[in-house]
């Protein structure tokens, strides 16, 4: 079978990979910086709980205390909330609090993850749609990746796809063996049936080539 997706162009580029190069930003453009002192102030805390439950003032958990702690100091700084607003509000989302940022990042959802969305072709994202987006773990990079392979999917059909545990290698694969023509409907139905490429070339090994993918997903399900 033939690699149409695979194959290279003159500058020996992986085409699909100099396409999400053009339109996902893979940098890590808001990472919280390190704090040198984190250790310390949960050290300091729990020194100070252990000092509490000898003068017996309180019933101190020292697990429970590191927990809270190590939450507290994984919460984003103002400073990154401020720099996320700034982005947000050049992309058109105006007057976010920052509990509502903290909320968004929350979910998996940051600027540069709207903006990756928004580049490709999205532009009317809403912030809503961006959380279902990231709930369902589909990624900028698989969404390009499904575009590339000739795929013009709403949002909703992103969220479907990633929900049912598909992904755009397997889609490739499906392609490489001849199915070009899969729709939306029939990878759902594939992954939930647990219908695997390999499969798929057994089949064709054993009854041509040409063996229609209805056929393939019936024998599987009678299969099961």
């Amino acid at each position: 079978m033939s690699t149409t997706y695979r194959s290279k162009n003159n500058s020996g580029k992986d085409l699909l990979d100099s396409y999400i190069e053009e339109k996902v930003d893979r940098s890590e453009y808001e990472p919280e910086p390190k704090k040198r002192n984190n250790f310390l102030l949960v050290l300091a805390i729990v020194i100070g709980g252990i000092f509490l439950i000898r003068t017996g003032n309180v019933n101190f958990n020292p697990i429970n205390l590191i927990t809270q702690s190590a939450i507290i100091t994984q919460q984003p700084s103002e400073d990154l909330l401020n720099r996320m607003n700034s982005r947000m509000v050049e992309m058109g989302y105006l007057d976010l609090t920052h509990d509502e940022l903290r909320d968004l990042r929350s979910e998996g959802v940051t600027a540069t993850y709207i903006s990756n969305v928004r580049g490709l072709g999205f532009t009317e994202l809403t912030l809503a749609e961006a959380v279902q987006l990231a709930s369902a773990d589909a990624s900028s990079t698989f969404m390009a990746m499904m575009i590339e392979l000739g795929y013009d999917l709403s949002i909703d059909d992103f969220v479907r796809l990633r929900r049912a545990g598909v992904t755009a290698n397997y889609t490739s694969r499906v392609h490489d063996l001849g199915y070009r023509d899969v729709t939306v409907d029939q990878l759902v139905r594939m992954q939930r049936i647990g219908l695997t490429t390999s499969l798929i070339e057994r089949l064709q090994a054993e009854r041509g080539e040409d063996l229609e993918l209805e056929e393939i997903i019936r024998y599987r399900i009678s299969n099961q």
